[in-house]
Parts: structure tokens; sequence; C-alpha cells
């Protein structure tokens, strides 16, 4: 039936053992209660071939434990031929010792971290083994150990007489007594070694991922012949209550498929699907979780989980896209960053859930979903509603409006050099999004989200995680240059105070000029023709006539911005004492440096802008909060209307847009 198109297809209660469905397309066909497997000529050929691989395994089994026994007991046997009796037991023991270990290993981390480990031992002891006769007997017994380790991993009993007979004949042994305890020893390893391996394939088949490669082994065999639906598409399929033994799923779609109640869907060959995960594939069949087993980040993808059972579950970081959750019970669940594209919640209740962080697109289905509150936060913070419960709709529209942004949430608070760059990056990377800070929300104990709008039709998990990533990275170097900062803090320090002192000079002259002026009486004619407005190059100073010897320039408007600068600088650089005050450090030596290069000001406006920096600057370092709050408000406001009047592409009230809502999150405004 290959490339069939059996659609909406009703096989329900069929016999489909053996029936190959390979790539066919079963959209919507109902297999509820059929059965499916191999034909009964495969299952008898398997059994047979199985049977065999045990006896034979069995068989190997005992022929090396009877070997190690009998070096032992009989060491003048001369097996390794190392012409030495002590050689020859040393040799027995240390084989049966490494038997032991592998058995140990085989079940504590499964055959395949075994296989690995004695591999490496294999090939040590061969190189060793050129330097003496006993080397050679113990890369012997490794050699013999791991072939019984594969052995032993298919071993039954049934072989164990046929061994200690041979054992008994071939023996040689000088008494009854040795043979006895050969034929003992023999039987109660055989028989410890073939309990183990039953305990080991019972593990296997439980779905242990440290048996895993016995496991595929064993189902492989056993589906040979088995019904097939390789490469199909199982696209809303129903398998309800089927019988899917030995049953081929191997790379097929399985989008919404149910696979509720059917029985031995872990016995089928599930390569590249969901069911290979045990743990999601009984949540499939039970539509219940299991105690004591951890869904976190799970793959759900496409999972049908209608009416199941969900309530309290925490399927943080889970990836339940295009799965349908229709009529489940989601009460207190815990959604936490989970991938919910395209998934279908109509009619599921999600009462009291948390769905911090969770991705959703317009394709995710929320009409019609049972909710009388959420939260936005773990441990049940950021109640939505506030009060009361949602009316009918108003939990779908709620997040209608949620869909076109891009939710930022960050604990232990937001470091504003490394947010302010990353958001830059982020912005030129992801041009097309067009993304703008919508809100910036503190949400109390360090906690604060930011939520960016973005075109609707952007990946927004796409941005959200390049934006954690650059984050952090950013955040390291803005660390690691913080640190350099430190180190020559000093250094400024001195440098700021020596431009201080040399202003404060300056000043004094200044003092003594007008203090000697004042004292002597003076005719002052002042010329405001336009021969008082020659100048040379670019001096704007104004030129005073005094009647006396005395000829004064007004402190020029250039030099009072710079000695303005310096004051904020130097404020500024006051800050620091703790978090908070560097990262206000760094917002205010930002817009200080948009003030002085902004072109769009005058030198005066420029002043009086530097003032105001500085304001919020002193307003950073009061003890008493509220003071701060208000100065800083005070301020801020100033700056706001000082680019009132200015065009909103001039850079200066891009910076401020930026900066300014930052600053007042600092302040608790």
């Amino acid at each position: 039936m290959a490339k069939t198109d059996l659609s909406e297809a009703t096989l329900t209660g069929t016999d489909l053992r053996g029936t190959k469905f390979t790539e066919a397309t079963l959209i919507g066909a109902q297999f509820c209660a059929a059965k499916m497997g191999t034909q009964r000529p495969w299952t008898v050929l398997a059994f047979l071939f199985s049977l065999m691989l045990s006896a034979l395994a069995a068989f190997l089994l005992a022929a090396f434990i009877v070997l190690f026994f009998v070096v032992i007991v009989e060491p003048s046997q001369n097996i390794f031929n190392s012409g030495n009796n002590l050689v020859e037991v040393l040799a027995g023991i240390f084989g049966l010792g490494v038997i032991a270990i592998i058995l140990y290993l085989n079940f504590q981390q499964g055959i395949m971290a075994t296989l690995g480990i004695f591999a490496v031992a294999v090939a040590i002891a061969v190189v060793i083994a050129v330097a003496s006769s006993f080397a050679v007997a113990v890369a012997f017994s490794f050699a013999v150990a791991i072939a019984f380790a594969f052995a032993g991993a298919f071993a039954g009993a049934g072989a164990v007489a046929g061994a200690v007979a041979g054992a008994v004949a071939g023996a040689d042994a000088k008494s009854s007594f040795s043979v006895l305890i050969i034929v003992g020893l023999t039987v109660v390893s055989v028989l410890f070694a073939t309990l183990l391996n039953f305990v080991v394939s019972r593990r296997a088949l439980s779905g242990n991922p440290r048996d895993k490669l016995i496991r595929d082994l064993a189902i492989g065999l056993t589906s040979v012949g088995g019904t097939s639906f390789r490469g199909a598409d199982l696209t809303d399929a129903n398998f309800s209550q089927a019988i899917v033994k030995s049953a081929h799923f191997k790379e097929v779609k399985l989008t919404r498929t149910c696979f509720h109640l059917s029985k031995n869907l872990h016995l089928s060959r599930a390569y590249k699907t969901s069911l290979t995960n045990r743990t999601a594939l009984n949540l499939l069949v039970s539509l219940r979780p299991e105690p004591n087993k951890s869904y976190v980040g799970l793959n759900l993808k496409g999972a049908n989980l209608s009416h199941a059972e969900l309530s309290d579950l925490n399927l943080t970081e889970a990836d339940i896209s295009g799965a349908t959750l229709e009529g489940a019970d989601m009460q207190r669940a815990n959604l936490t960053k989970v991938q919910a594209l395209g998934t279908n919640f109509h009619q599921a209740n999600l009462t009291a859930g948390c769905v911090e962080a969770w991705n959703i697109d317009s394709t995710t289905q929320l009409n019609g979903a049972i909710c009388e509150y959420v939260y936005l936060l773990r441990n049940q913070q950021e109640r939505r509603p506030n009060s009361g419960t949602f009316a009918a709709g108003e939990f779908a529209k709620l997040f209608e409006e949620v869909l076109n942004t891009v939710d930022l949430i960050f604990r232990g608070g937001i470091d504003w050099r490394a947010f302010s760059q990353t958001f830059q990056n982020i912005q030129v990377q992801h041009e097309g999004a067009a993304l703008e800070i919508q809100s910036i929300e503190n949400k109390g104990d360090g906690v604060m989200v930011v939520r960016l709008n973005a075109n609707p039709d952007v990946d927004k998990a796409v941005i959200h995680q390049a934006f954690k990533q650059q984050y952090q990275k950013v955040l390291k170097a803005v660390e690691r240059k913080y640190k350099a900062l430190l180190q020559s803090k000093e250094q400024e320090i001195q440098h700021k105070e020596a431009l201080i002192d040399l202003h404060r000079q300056q000043s004094a002259d200044m003092t003594l000029i007008t203090k000697s002026l004042a004292e002597r009486p003076v005719t002052v004619d002042v010329n405001a023709t336009a021969d008082s407005k020659a100048m040379q190059g670019n001096d704007q100073s104004q030129n005073f006539t005094v009647g006396g010897d005395f000829k004064v320039d007004a402190v020029n408007s250039i030099v009072s911005l710079r000695d303005i600068s310096g004051q904020v600088s130097n404020q500024i650089n006051q800050l620091g004492g703790s978090e908070t005050q560097a990262q206000l450090k760094d917002l205010l030596t930002q817009l200080q440096s948009a003030i002085e290069t902004e072109p769009a000001l005058s030198e005066d406006e420029k002043a009086e802008a530097l003032e105001e920096v500085k304001t919020i600057a002193e307003a950073g370092q009061l003890t008493e909060a509220s003071k701060g709050q208000k100065l800083a408000k005070r301020a801020m406001n100033g700056l706001k209307g000082m680019t009132a009047g200015l065009t909103e592409t001039t850079k200066l009230v891009e910076v401020c847009g930026r900066l300014l809502p930052m600053i007042r999150l600092l302040f608790g405004l």
C-alpha cells in the first residue's frame, strides 16, 4: 500500500498484522482496537532464532566460567601454557574478577558503557602482553571476559547442564572433590548470571536508557515482518485501544495522533519520533503524568493530549507546539517558557496556571479556553485579572495584545549598560522587526520586565533567544570593563581634582581683578557701535573700554561650558558606591556626552542641560530616597522640556527617550 491515500479510512477492529502502509497518507484514519504486529510464521521464526541465540549464549557463558574454575582448581592442566601453576591460578582468579566487574558494570551502567571501559583495558593489556607470559594470560582473560559480556546479555539457563558435564569430562581432575567444586561453583555462577541478565532484560523493556542497545536489538528482531507505517502521514489518526506491538513507526508524521489506551506501544519501533522518549510515550497512552517523573523540557511537539489530566504539572520549557490540549485539565500547571506555537487550548482549563514567558503566536488557539485567572510570573506573582475573574473571552483578548510584543524578564535587576548595548545590536540585526521599548516594569524583588513592541510577522522566539544570549555576553564584557575602570579610578580622580584646582585659581584671579576695579573711581564708556564688534578669528568676547588703564575681556562662553562640563563630570564620578549608583553613573555619562555633542543646542542651552544632569547626579547621592526622587524628577522634567522643541530624529531626543526611563526606574519613579 506504499504511497496510497487512505485519509479518513475506517479500520477499526481489523487485523493488520504484517500489513504495509509504507509512505501512505493516513490523515484522520481510524485504527481503534485494531491488531498490529507480525504474522504467526514470523513470530515462530523470531522465537526459534531467539531461543538458539539464548542457548548459544548460555553455553558460552558456562564454558567461560568453567574454564576459569578449572584453571583455579586444577592449575596443572596448564591451559594458558605459562609453565607455572601460580601463574595459572592467578590468571584464573583475574579472569573471574574481570567477569564479576563486567556483570556489575553491566547492571549499573549498561552494556555500552561496560564495553567502552573494557575495550580500553584490553588495548592496554595487549600492549603489556609482550613483556611476560603472565601478561599474556591476563590479556587472554580480558578477551574472554569481553566475549562473555556479549554472550551474557542474551543468556539463559538452558545449556547449564551441558556445560557442567563438559567441565567434568574435560577437567581431568585428580579427585572427585575437585569435580564437585567445579560443578557447584559453575552452577551457582551461571544461575546468578542468568538471573542478572533476566533483570537487565526486564529493565531494558521498561525503557531504561542504560539498556537502550539491548532493547533496540530485541524490538528490531521481533518486529521483522510486522505492520509497517514507515514514512506515513498519521496526522490526526486514531490508535485508541489498538494493539501496536512490533509495529514500525519509523520516521512517521505523528501530528495530533491519538494513542490513548493503546497496548504495547513501547514495544514498537519508533525511530526519529517523539515515541522514543518513554516518559512522553506513557503520557500519550495514559493521558496522566506518572508520579516522580520530570516533564521539564519534554518534547511533546504535535502530541494529542485531548482531555488529559495535567493539573499541577510542571511543563517548564516543554515544547507543545502544534499539540492539541482540547478539554485538558491544566489547572495550576506551570507553563513557564513553554513553546506553544499553533497549540490548541480550546476548552482547556488553565485556571491558576503560570504562563511566564511562554511563546505563543497568532496560530495559538486560546479562544474557548477556560480560565478564571492566571499568573504572569512564577510563585503566583502578577495575577491577571488583579482581582475577580475573567469574563467570557477576556483571557484570549489579554494575550492578543501580547502577541506583538517580546517580553524580557530579568531576575536580580538589569545592568542598563549591557541592556542598552544589546538592544542597539538587536535593533540592527533585526531591522525589519521594528523593535521599540513599550514599557519597563519593576515587579519587585529584583524582577524587571521589559516589553518590546515588534512586527506581528517576526519570529519573536528568535529575537527573545538572541537578546538573552547577547545580553549575557555584553554583561560579561561590561563587568570586565568596569573592573578596569575601577583600577584606574584613582588616577582619574587625581586628574579631575587638578582641573578643579586650575578652575578655582582662574576664578580667584578674576575675583582680584574685579575687586581692584571696584576700589577706584573709573568712568566706563561702553561702545556698542559697529566698531566694538571688531573681532579676531572666532573670538566672540565683548570689549569693554574702561576710563583707566584696564581692558577686561568677559569670560568666553566656551570656557564657561567647559567649566560646567568639568563640574558635571566631577559630580557624576562621585557616584558608584552601590550597583544602582554605578548604573546611574554610566547612564548620566552617556547623557552628558549626548548633550555636549548635540549640534541643535546652543552653548547656553547645553550649559543649562548639563546643570540638570548635575542635579540628577547630586540626587543620586542623597541618602533620603524621597528627596532624591523629587530632585531627580524635577531635573528630568527640565531635560524633557528642553528636547520638546527638537525634532524626533535629533540624536539627543533619541538618547533622552532611551535613557530617561531607565534613570526613572533607578530612582523608583
